[in-house]
């Protein structure tokens, strides 16, 4: 058999998507109702200020401008929401194969191991980023029928997201954020790979577990002794004044060299975890461990 045929490979991404479909409609029926009742604490649970009130001390464009500010704080929580939406995706990634049945049918697929990956690969990642997007827009929706219902004023949260990265940090920052993000991402993938069973809690627990003993070990030997240098920070010349009168100097980060490698150290280590995931991928057997699947 070819290592990879696309027209294979595309017939073969349609019918998992067919038979995966119900359990796809069932993980966006609960986010979009965690999202909802997400929406509904912002709004209505934790908000400074009741609406009555706002109704009593603000009219027309400065009302909506209030209940914006509301709305808005629910963007940081979706935002959070979906990175560990992706991660769930990630170590769900071979969830279909739990039960022996199950496992041999789809071992036993007519089409080679690097189709098999990929297929639960995008999964996982792309369609599992759809259904969270198009969740937090369904419960936005629902949120703002909601408020017309109970006579609030229209206010969308999606088109605040605009808002929410115009106002980010600097493209190195955002660079950084990301290469974290998918380090851990393919921590998951890797996790999702080698757990059999409860593998988004496993691998939680092994991450955890890493991260206490190297906290440890950084203490005995002194956070001091650490330093890889890569950033710095400058006066950029400017003040910021503060309500008693004071200034303080705003900085800016300068990033060397070193921060660039690293950050290319960081890729190359998540690509390593995806290749490490699809070995353990090729390594898998209708009869495993009870817990791992090697």
């Amino acid at each position: 058999m070819e290592n990879f045929n696309i027209t294979r490979f595309g017939q073969a991404l349609k019918c998992h998507f067919l038979v995966s479909r119900k359990s796809w409609i069932r993980i966006f029926g609960i986010y979009t109702l965690v999202m909802f009742v997400a929406n509904l604490f912002f709004t209505r649970g934790v908000a400074y200020m009741s609406y009555s009130r706002m109704e009593e001390l603000y009219q027309g464009e400065e009302l909506v401008r209030e209940y914006t500010h509301l709305v808005y704080q629910t963007t940081g929580f979706c935002m959070i929401f979906f990175g560990f939406a992706m991660l769930f995706g990630a170590s769900y990634m071979f969830a279909q194969m739990k039960d022996t049945r199950k496992r041999s049918a789809y071992l036993l697929w007519p089409v080679s191991n690097s189709e098999k990956y990929i297929i639960s690969l995008l999964h996982s990642i792309i369609l599992m980023a759809i259904i969270t997007v198009v969740s937090i827009v369904a419960a936005d929706a629902l949120r703002v029928l909601i408020d017309a219902i109970t006579g609030r004023v229209f206010v969308w949260g999606v088109p605040l997201y605009g808002k929410y990265f115009s106002s980010g940090p600097e493209w190195q920052e955002m660079l950084m954020a990301v290469t974290w993000m998918f380090y851990f991402h393919s921590l998951y993938i890797i996790g999702g790979t080698l757990f059999r069973r409860f593998q988004f809690l496993s691998t939680s627990i092994t991450i955890a577990t890493v991260v206490i003993l190297l906290v440890i070990l950084f203490a005995q030997i002194g956070w001091d002794n650490i330093d890889f240098n890569l950033w710095y920070y400058e006066p950029t010349g400017e003040v910021y004044k503060l309500s008693d009168g004071r200034t303080i100097d705003i900085m800016r980060a300068v990033y060397n060299p070193s921060f660039y490698f690293a950050i290319l150290g960081g890729w190359l280590i998540v690509a390593a975890h995806y290749w490490a995931s699809f070995k353990l991928f090729c390594r898998m057997q209708v009869i495993n461990n009870k817990w791992l699947n090697v």
